[in-house]
């Protein structure tokens, strides 16, 4: 009868390790994926940060007074009409460097 008892109570016993076990990988996976959304976010923020510069930096009369430094002029690039590009026609045309 001892032995029975024994083994029931070292059963429950192993039984409550392992649930302890599993709630702490939990959590442990719970930290790991806040911590990747936090880095992910940052990099976001980051990345936000950086196209305001460059938008801040290419602003249309800085561009166009960096062509005249170079000495090219601009050319348009034709809207291509093929199927499936979405193409929008009310879109103001595109432009390239000219040699």
């Amino acid at each position: 009868m001892f032995a029975k008892i024994a083994a029931l109570v070292l059963g429950i016993g192993v039984l409550a390790c392992g649930v302890l076990v599993e709630r702490q990988q939990r959590y442990e996976l719970a930290r790991d994926i806040s911590r990747a959304h936090w880095r992910m976010l940052e990099q976001e923020r980051t990345l936000w940060a950086l196209r305001a510069e460059i938008a801040r930096r290419t602003r249309p009369d800085e561009v166009r007074m960096a062509v005249e430094r170079l000495n090219r002029r601009w050319r348009a690039i034709p809207y291509r009409l093929e199927e499936g590009h979405g193409v929008d026609a009310d879109a103001a045309p595109r432009v390239e460097l000219g040699g």
